[in-house]
């Protein structure tokens, strides 16, 4: 790999984070959360890992199955928007 092509890597690694914090974030607003302490600590996930998750910082699949539990779907329903472009 080159370093023009792990650069263009990185890149879609960002965009697609910041995609994945947009839509958990949304998806916390539309369930009646409008702070996203409250929703970590009513659903036992660690209230500073979630924010930093909300930001675009990268997480373990474990943890998004744990978020997308919380949010009562499935990781279909989850991913079916915010990831068409």
């Amino acid at each position: 790999m080159t370093a023009k092509s792990s650069n263009k890597d990185d890149v879609f690694k960002k965009e697609l984070l910041q995609k994945l914090a947009a839509r958990i974030r949304t998806i916390r607003k539309m369930k009646g959360y409008d702070n996203y302490e409250k929703f970590a600590n009513e659903h036992n996930i660690n209230r500073s890992q979630y924010g930093r998750y909300e930001k675009g910082e990268d997480l373990q699949f474990t943890s998004l199955v744990k978020i997308c539990l919380a949010f009562g779907m499935t990781l279909a329903e989850f991913f079916s928007e915010g990831f068409d472009d």
